[in-house]
């Protein structure tokens, strides 16, 4: 009965450090006035490709989610009609995953648009707001060139990646 009750306390512990390690609790969830989305998207085989970058603009560290939850897609006030999907681990920015912003600090997103069947069609002006919690920041990505329309039968896909930190090395000599 006394090792079970010690695997217990260890299994509740694990689960306890495994989940702080996860989150960032204590932690305000980020708003959209600390939070500046800036990026751009470019074509690739059937898709658009890019890295969005989130600033916190503020004093103080915030909460983020493990991924935004949506991406929209504007072209000027047209919401395109897209479904939101995690990006591939194998796609992703490198860097490491996050879920802490601290203040004045910025994260990465990797962020792929596929099959495109909708109007307009060809060189449009996007932009690309993510929901971040209840934030949602926007930023202009400029003219690009819409994917090519490879499936009728299903919906535009936008892949979205984690959140990413850049890591840096120091190196002495």
């Amino acid at each position: 009965m006394t090792r079970l009750a010690v695997i217990a306390a260890c299994c509740a512990l694990g689960a306890g450090a495994v989940g702080a390690a996860s989150s960032s609790s204590g932690l305000p969830q980020c708003r959209s006035t600390q939070l500046k989305l800036t990026g751009s998207l470019q074509g690739a085989t059937q898709s658009l490709l890019g890295t969005l970058t989130v600033m916190n603009r503020a004093a103080q560290a915030c909460a983020l989610p493990i991924a935004p939850r949506r991406v929209t897609l504007r072209i000027g006030t047209q919401v395109l009609p897209t479904l939101t999907a995690r990006m591939s681990p194998a796609m992703e920015p490198p860097g490491l995953p996050t879920r802490k912003l601290p203040a004045r600090e910025r994260v990465f997103v990797g962020i792929q648009w596929r099959n495109w069947c909708g109007r307009p069609r060809g060189r449009v002006r996007l932009s690309v707001e993510l929901t971040i919690y209840n934030a949602t920041p926007r930023t202009p990505v400029g003219r690009v060139r819409t994917p090519v329309c490879v499936d009728h039968k299903h919906s535009s896909r936008v892949a979205i990646s984690r959140f990413h930190r850049v890591s840096v090395t120091l190196t002495g000599r």
